[in-house]
């Protein structure tokens, strides 16, 4: 199972990439007994989503999760940064609902004398504080509550949008917690209790506000059409929750035209999955890419160095959009890399020990049809004699300092 790493480590060394490819919405409102909220996930680096549900046990809810995994900096900082998964948006068997957008940087300095959220259970993704609330509270004030103990500086470049089936909702902008005012609420990616940081004037923000000023009928197909005005060329898939009879539809790719529609309970009852959010949306005739080609780079190498590879862009019979895969032959894997319109993927990678490696590449669909594995290219990583008699205080100093290592290399 891969390590699951929330977003506070990543803040260390990321800022405002998110932001840079980011570009969500979202939206509540309610009327007598119904309360729904819409959301677009902009995100234009990749399509790796998935629907992860996790079933009631003692001590937490049902809840259904869309996650991603974050592709950026992973290769160039792979001994800080292993595969994690992001939990983006999700729902709750108690009709609580959370949704997480990207901001500009605003460090957060009200709660600096409080211990940082950290959990050993991997089903609240170690820091993700908002994935905890969804399997621990039912309602607003309780996650406002949990949010209040704990020191919240990771949160410099995002903020979280929660709602649960009451009606009630909140941005939390760390510092700053934004109530609804009215019959809605609207929240893009610019903090609305300091627009002069940036990301204001939205216009996506000033759709929502106008369409929702203007609403009359409060449904799940105007809530869509909401999420149509406001989508993006990034926009991976759209949500609208139904909070009260707990039930939530989704688009892929802004195509409006097809969409499912999920009872949280039916899925829960199911047990446990992870679901590729594509694999949903597959076309009966979608075909896989292509075999692709070996990859190319270096044949040998010295172990603990950093060599780069490429791979070129495979054909997808369809026209899809494609990601594609290295695996480095000693168990390891990169991250989904989203093909370029022209040319090829690159991706780095070390091994740790002498060796032949047989790396090859693999190609996926934005349905998640996967292509066959290329041919391999052999890797050979001999130890040279220099590394094996240096002091062991070296060989310390590399692992946890591979530009240190990178470095003296040129000169062994």
């Amino acid at each position: 199972m891969k390590k699951i790493i929330g977003i506070f480590i990543l803040t260390l060394l990321i800022g405002t990439v998110f932001f840079q490819v980011s570009a969500c919405t979202g939206f509540t409102a309610s009327e007598d007994d119904t309360i729904l909220v819409g959301a677009n996930h902009d995100w234009t680096p990749n399509f790796n989503v998935y629907m992860h549900t996790f079933p009631a046990e003692e001590g937490k809810f049902g809840r259904v999760i869309f996650e991603f995994n974050f592709p950026l900096l992973i290769e160039k900082y792979p001994y800080y940064l292993p595969d994690y998964i992001v939990p983006k948006q999700g729902m709750n068997d108690q009709g609580l609902y959370f949704d997480l957008l990207f901001t500009p940087d605003l460090i957060p300095v009200n709660s600096s004398d409080k211990p940082t959220f950290d959990s050993d259970d991997p089903d609240y993704y170690q820091y993700a504080i908002w994935a905890y609330c969804l399997a621990k509270c039912s309602n607003v004030s309780e996650v406002l509550e949990i949010f209040d103990q704990y020191n919240l500086e990771g949160m410099y470049f995002i903020q979280v949008f929660v709602v649960d089936k009451y009606g009630d909702s909140v941005i939390i902008e760390g510092d700053d917690i934004v109530y609804r005012e009215g019959d809605f609420q609207v929240v893009t990616n610019f903090y609305q209790t300091h627009p002069e940081v940036g990301g204001y004037p939205c216009l996506r923000y000033a759709t929502a506000v106008s369409m929702l000023e203007n609403m009359t009928d409060l449904s799940d197909e105007y809530f869509r059409s909401i999420c149509n005005a406001t989508h993006q060329s990034g926009t991976v898939f759209s949500n609208v929750y139904d909070l009260k009879q707990g039930i939530f539809y989704v688009n892929y790719k802004y195509n409006y035209d097809k969409t499912l529609e999920f009872d949280l309970n039916e899925e829960l009852a199911k047990g446990e999955r992870n679901i590729h959010l594509g694999s949903l949306f597959e076309p009966e005739d979608n075909h896989p890419p292509l075999k692709p080609s070996a990859p190319t780079g270096d044949i040998s190498g010295k172990p603990r160095v950093d060599y780069e590879y490429r791979a070129t862009k495979t054909t997808d019979p369809d026209g899809d959009d494609m990601m594609m895969l290295f695996d480095w032959g000693d168990g390891s894997y990169s991250v989904w890399i989203k093909t370029p319109v022209f040319g090829s993927i690159k991706a780095t990678h070390k091994w740790t020990e002498q060796g032949t490696y047989e790396i090859k590449v693999k190609a996926i669909d934005q349905f998640g049809a996967e292509s066959e594995w290329s041919d391999p290219l052999s890797v050979s990583m001999p130890k040279t004699k220099i590394f094996n008699q240096l002091p062991r205080i070296f060989l310390w100093l590399f692992e946890r300092f591979p530009f240190i290592q990178s470095y003296f290399s040129h000169f062994l």
